[in-house]
């Protein structure tokens, strides 16, 4: 990259900054489930740790901070304190890994420790999930070896042809590859265009307006540039072939542990409630 992509990204990375921070905070709003998580930590930040002087204030204020807490170290979202602990429990009887109930995402119920077993996706779905995950990957794989790739892609307009150019050569698309066409040089181009067009598999009408491009004198500065959004393209495609890649990973993976989950039928029952009934019968 030249002095002026560097200074572009430098000033890209100091942009990225500030909005990871409010993705962070983001994160732990829908983590959480509630905002309560950042106002808590300003009301922290502004008051320090100084004591609730009301007790019944104190309690409920310790009460909320305990269910955040779980919300946000289980990733499950549960409606009170108690229901926490009665999943707690529920989860320790059944040898359920809390992590395993996080990756079920929507598909399981909190509140009655279920699978929504109306809401698993079927199995053509699941299919599809996992093609456009794969899809997303090889984007990122492909991009990111684009980015370090010196050739820009142009379009020869009075023919339509794709080549690849950098500021002292252009070749066509064979011409990346091992024993592919020979790219075009200047020095070539004083020889014959039949020549040349042998050698680079280009016609001798694309020889002649190649020729007339590489001894220009702005081809050198409009290939730097061209080089330059060709790579900020291909850098906004990876950041959005990244999103897509986690959405269709956690909803992949969330079908497929809801579906292991759901197959198991285990008793929704929480096993202590279950014993404390038994015994009033």
């Amino acid at each position: 990259m030249d002095s002026a992509a560097i200074s572009s990204l430098a000033q890209a990375l100091s942009l990225a900054a500030p909005l990871l921070v409010a993705a962070a905070f983001a994160w732990a709003i829908l983590r959480a489930g509630s905002r309560q998580v950042v106002v808590r930590r300003l009301w922290q930040l502004v008051h320090g740790k100084q004591e609730i002087a009301d007790p019944e204030i104190k309690a409920f204020v310790e009460e909320e901070a305990s269910l955040l807490s779980f919300r946000m170290l289980a990733g499950v979202q549960v409606s009170s304190l108690e229901k926490a602990r009665e999943l707690i429990r529920w989860a320790r009887s059944n040898d359920v890994q809390m992590y395993r109930l996080r990756l079920c995402g929507d598909l399981f119920d909190a509140e009655t420790r279920q699978i929504k077993g109306h809401e698993l996706p079927s199995t053509w779905k699941q299919r599809f999930r996992l093609a456009r995950l794969l899809l997303c990957w090889f984007v990122v794989v492909a991009g990111t070896g684009i980015l370090v790739f010196d050739k820009t892609l142009l379009t020869l307009n009075a023919t339509g042809r794709h080549f690849f150019a950098t500021t002292t050569e252009l070749g066509a698309l064979g011409s990346a590859i091992p024993f592919g066409p020979h790219a075009l040089k200047v020095a070539d181009c004083s020889r014959p265009a039949s020549t040349n067009a042998a050698r680079s598999s280009f016609t001798e009408q694309e020889v002649d307006v190649l020729c007339d491009v590489l001894k220009h004198s702005e081809t050198t500065a409009y290939l730097k540039t061209a080089l330059n959004d060709q790579r900020w393209a291909v850098l906004r495609l990876i950041v959005i072939a990244l999103v897509l890649s986690w959405m269709s990973f956690f909803s992949w993976v969330s079908g497929v542990s809801a579906q292991k989950l759901f197959n198991r039928r285990l008793n929704p029952s929480v096993p202590d409630s279950q014993l404390a009934f038994d015994f009033e019968s």
